[in-house]
């Protein structure tokens, strides 16, 4: 990393993955970094002096005004809640600095992964430059991009008639250090730490796409709320996304039947409030690991927001039946005490 030219004590706080990716850009860019990093993150000094002297305002600090003021009302959770942070500040200024240094870099990529200086320029063509940092484009899916709806309709066909595969892809994956397990190690039967509740891993999928590409996906539990969690690796990157299900019918009463008209759901979708634009369109095969069933065929859209960070995807299997995620990006630094259940 000697193209770095960030100081030795900022490198030395920032995860690996954002240091090896600073390291390949201009300086212009790590100055960029550099400076939007600095007025975001947060230190733990300050945060201890908020906590002790300034009644507990260490979690708006932190921006986690939900917390701030459950915290107010309780009164430090009658003290309790109050003396367990002064052992967990630490850990929790490293876990924003982690989020703000990964949002930063995605930032930085947009405008000068394509040589764009302008900030404009680069706000205009960050639509169709997202899908290089979520979407592993590659020459199939920009040729896919070019073709007009009836190419599309034959290619579908054409996958439509692929035999069933036996067993998923074989996927390359790190040595796992039982000793430092991490997020890209989970399984099915894994335990999990991720906002301040400790999460089960119940069921197991992998995605493998007509284009090469693969993923997984995860069902997490705790005693009162289901998650999922789709992985995919992008080169040295391992990107993370977190959601809920939600009924397809919520998103738009007339969704389902808009895509068994035209094919596909619409370029835009609102929910709460929230615009969804349709980044790209998946077709290949689903595995369930943990019951070992038999692959599913299914076409999936994914939809982001203006900043990357709302998620939305509409599954829609062989038999006409839709999965509906919403969701956002999440670090995978801030999943943590990743361990087998037994």
């Amino acid at each position: 990393m000697g193209n770095l030219i960030l100081p030795p004590s900022l490198t030395r706080e920032l995860p690996y993955a954002v240091t090896a990716q600073l390291s390949e850009l201009p300086q212009e860019a790590q100055r960029e970094f550099f400076e939007e990093y600095n007025r975001q993150a947060r230190t733990t000094s300050i945060a201890y002096i908020l906590n002790l002297l300034v009644f507990g305002t260490h979690y708006a600090y932190l921006n986690q005004w939900i917390l701030q003021f459950l915290y107010w009302f309780t009164f430090g959770g009658f003290g309790i809640w109050w003396f367990i942070d002064l052992f967990r500040i630490p850990s929790m200024i490293e876990a924003h600095n982690n989020k703000v240094a990964n949002q930063t870099l995605r930032h930085v990529l947009v405008k000068y992964r394509y040589g764009l200086k302008n900030p404009t320029t680069a706000s205009a063509i960050s639509s169709s430059a997202r899908g290089s940092r979520f979407m592993l484009r590659t020459p199939y899916d920009l040729q896919k991009k070019g073709q007009n709806a009836q190419s599309n309709n034959n290619l579908e066909k054409q996958n439509s008639s692929k035999m069933r595969p036996i067993v998923p892809r074989i996927l390359d994956t790190p040595e796992a250090d039982p000793m430092r397990l991490s997020i890209i190690n989970i399984k099915a039967g894994f335990l999990v730490d991720f906002d301040l509740t400790t999460w089960e891993t119940v069921q197991e999928w992998q995605y493998d796409w007509d284009n090469g590409n693969s993923g997984k996906e995860f069902r997490l539990v705790n005693e009162s709320e289901t998650l999922h969690l789709y992985m995919r690796n992008e080169g040295t990157q391992l990107h993370t996304i977190l959601g809920r299900k939600v009924n397809i019918h919520s998103i738009d009463r007339e969704l389902e039947d808009e895509i068994q008209t035209n094919l596909r759901p619409p370029s835009v979708l609102n929910y709460q409030e929230i615009d969804y634009f349709r980044e790209n369109t998946k077709i290949g095969w689903k595995h369930e690991l943990t019951a070992k069933t038999n692959a599913n065929k299914l076409t999936t859209w994914e939809y982001f927001d203006e900043t990357m960070t709302f998620f939305m995807r509409i599954e829609q299997s062989q038999n006409q039946s839709y999965k509906v995620t919403v969701g956002e990006v999440i670090s995978p630094f801030e999943f943590s005490n990743v361990l087998p259940k037994e």
